[in-house]
This record gives structure tokens, C-alpha cells and sequence, in this order.
């Protein structure tokens, strides 16, 4: 999921790793330009994007938008609801994605 969201290129300088292919070679700087799975700040994109997703899309999917602001952390959704109808139309959403 992380490799999913870019980082803005104004920020790939603040997230940079330097490689060296031999102790004789020269240094090179590689700008990573997606998310780093395992920082401290990469649950937190991952959830902020799939919220901001859920508000640019939400007019086009608005029980699933509902969802993923509310029940989604990460990857992860844990979401219920006591009407069966509305839930089943909910699954049927998740199909058509």
C-alpha cells in the first residue's frame, strides 16, 4: 500500500537514500518518491489518503465513502451495520471498485 502513495516532489528532498554499488564507487543520492513502509509517518499517509480518496470519490460512492472515513485504519476495515439491506448494497459497492 505504501508504494501506492507519492510523495510530493517538494518533499522528496527531505527523504532521500544514499547507495554505493562498491567501496570504490562514488556516492549516489536516490530521492524515494513514494512512502517508506516502517516510518513513523507512513500509517498515518496511508490513512489520511484513503480518507482524502473517500472525500474526492464519496459523491460517486457514498456508502463506501462513509466507511472509509470512519472504519478504515490503514488497509484494515472493521465496519458493521444493523440494516442487512444497506450492508448487502455496501458489499455490492466493494465488488464494483
Amino acid at each position: 500500500m505504501f508504494r501506492q502513495i507519492l510523495i510530493n516532489s517538494d518533499n522528496r528532498d527531505l527523504q532521500m537514500i544514499l547507495w554505493k554499488d562498491s567501496v570504490d564507487c562514488p556516492v549516489k543520492p536516490y530521492k524515494l518518491n513514494t512512502v517508506t513502509y516502517g516510518t513513523t509517518c507512513a500509517p498515518y499517509f496511508a490513512t489520511r489518503t484513503i480518507q482524502q480518496l473517500a472525500r474526492d470519490e464519496g459523491e460517486n460512492y457514498p456508502l463506501a465513502a462513509a466507511v472509509s472515513i470512519r472504519d478504515i485504519y490503514m488497509e484494515d476495515v472493521l465496519t458493521a451495520n444493523s440494516d442487512f439491506q444497506e450492508f448487502q448494497l455496501l458489499q455490492s459497492v466493494k465488488k464494483q471498485i
